[in-house]
């Protein structure tokens, strides 16, 4: 009897996946979001997005993950059940909070709440998106380079690919060329390479979720 052939999934087609999502995303986020913001209230705004990212996003890189079982290195099941010894990304945590703190007082010169902050930002920007990106980015994407090329190169592409989606949003709010130029966008190189990290030595998928949330969660906090 014949053994049922396993589903392939190689690098060019993974590069293809990533493209066809950005560039929707980049349409939603340049086209779409001022029309989203202007027409739908505040919690309306944050359901609805975070509808889109569970279409466009999570659901998915969930099923990809499940379908091309033989080229991940973790399965859900994996990823989910792993027991995780905590203290070590407590640490995280509290390197996290220290930077915040610092810049807060530097920047706005106290530790009070942003005046931009939001109570809708704590469904969206903090709950929503830690879960949403980290199941794409770490779930799938650097799940599945993980099999394919050397610890260090998987982490390294997928930060760039973490990087380029902050692209579109950068585009909306006019700041794309001064994140370039000034070097911020390489805090968001290091927060990808510090989840993925924590992905791969906790073989984990909740540990670079909470550290996504906690690190929104400082910043919607401190700067809104």
């Amino acid at each position: 009897m014949q053994s049922k052939q396993s589903h392939k999934l190689n690098l060019i087609t993974i590069i293809l996946f990533y493209m066809v999502f950005w560039i929707i995303w980049c349409a939603r986020e340049v086209w779409l979001r001022p029309i989203m913001s202007v027409s739908l209230g505040e919690w309306s705004f944050e359901i609805c997005e975070t509808i889109m990212k569970l279409i466009v996003w999570t659901l998915p890189a969930a099923f990809c993950v499940r379908y091309y079982k033989d080229d991940v290195l973790l399965s859900w099941r994996e990823m989910l059940t792993t027991k995780v010894k905590w203290l070590k990304y407590s640490l995280v945590l509290l390197g996290f909070a220290a930077y915040n703190i610092i810049c807060a007082l530097i920047l706005n010169g106290n530790l009070a709440v942003s005046f931009d902050f939001r109570l809708s930002s704590l469904v969206g920007t903090v709950l929503f998106v830690g879960i949403t990106e980290e199941v794409v980015f770490r779930g799938f994407f650097l799940n599945v380079l993980l099999k394919k090329m050397k610890t260090w190169y998987a982490i390294l592409l997928t930060a760039l690919l973490f990087l380029l989606v902050h692209f579109p949003i950068w585009i909306y709010k006019g700041i794309l060329l001064s994140n370039v130029f000034s070097g911020g966008f390489l805090l968001v190189v290091v927060l990808s390479v510090i989840f993925s990290w924590a992905f791969i030595k906790s073989r984990n998928i909740i540990v670079p979720i909470v550290l996504h949330m906690a690190w929104n969660l400082l910043v919607v906090f401190f700067f809104g």
